[in-house]
């Protein structure tokens, strides 16, 4: 089984209802703009039959479709439109659902209502877009229902170009604290922390809660070859997990294929292409 942790749902029929909002806008600009200047293309919106075809060319058998919560923006609402889209291919997509914790217990109240309800799988925050840090205290009610709910997180880790989003907020060594104090929560460390791999590699061997997806940053062709993908593989092999990120800079296909050549045992490639992910997530 393969498996894509991590991508955007970003379809031609669904731009205009997902994001529709300002924020949403300026979500769609994100995009672009991390597109142009890291793999010098737009990026490729496909159609959702388009979409199910790369699956099938790719060999892809489960996406991760993930819509975080931005500040002021009400929750309920979006992952209940992520929700109906989950539904159009209930076999194939996996919902993480957004959430906002500068809204105190109503965020609470959406995450429980996203994965008792809508079915959900996990949650996903990018934290810069909330304007907080990974560790601040507001985060921790939900941190604390996801743990009990027994669904992994995953949170934005290493820079990103995000309009009038700060980096400071998304350092992976603040995911340190979280760990220790929510040792039962499953943390996925998305992008393996972009320039800051080794850290995360830290965090990956300290906490045995804590994991890694490689979309965008880690596969980029530019840059996969200064990650020491031996050690990785001798010291956490089981804690790393593929995501491309679509449809910013990398298709699917080509980030099954930019593992398929990474200088690593076949065994850990199996591992990575969706063992690892199906184990995490009980499939």
């Amino acid at each position: 089984m393969i498996i894509d942790i991590h991508a955007h749902p970003m379809f031609q029929e669904t731009v205009q209802e997902l994001f529709s909002t300002p924020a949403g806008a300026r979500e769609i600009q994100n995009v672009e703009l991390t597109s142009k200047n890291y793999y010098d293309r737009s990026p490729i919106i496909l159609s959702l039959t388009d979409f199910q075809k790369e699956m099938a060319t790719a060999g892809i058998d489960k996406v991760g479709l993930l819509l975080p919560g931005k500040k002021g923006v009400p929750a309920r609402q979006t992952n209940e439109q992520l929700s109906a889209l989950l539904q159009m291919l209930p076999d194939k997509l996996i919902g993480f659902a957004g959430f906002d914790p500068n809204q105190g217990d109503e965020a609470v109240v959406d995450i429980k209502q996203a994965v008792k309800e809508l079915g959900f799988k996990g949650i996903k925050t990018v934290s810069s877009l909330l304007e907080l840090d990974i560790n601040d205290k507001a985060f921790y009610p939900c941190y604390t229902v996801a743990q009990e709910l027994n669904v992994p997180i995953i949170i934005h880790t290493g820079p990103a170009l995000i309009i009038n989003a700060l980096i400071k907020h998304v350092q992976p060594l603040m995911v340190d604290e979280v760990a220790f104090d929510f040792p039962d929560l499953k943390i996925i460390c998305a992008h393996m922390g972009g320039h800051h791999y080794m850290e995360v590699h830290n965090l990956l061997v300290r906490h045995p809660n804590v994991y890694a997806d490689l979309s965008f940053w880690p596969l980029h062709p530019y840059y996969k070859d200064m990650i020491p993908w031996s050690l990785f593989e001798k010291t956490v092999p089981d804690k790393i997990l593929l995501g491309s990120d679509y449809p910013a800079g990398q298709t699917l296909g080509e980030a099954v294929e930019a593992v398929r050549s990474l200088p690593i045992s076949e065994d850990f490639k199996g591992k990575i292409l969706g063992e690892n992910a199906a184990r995490l997530l009980g499939l």
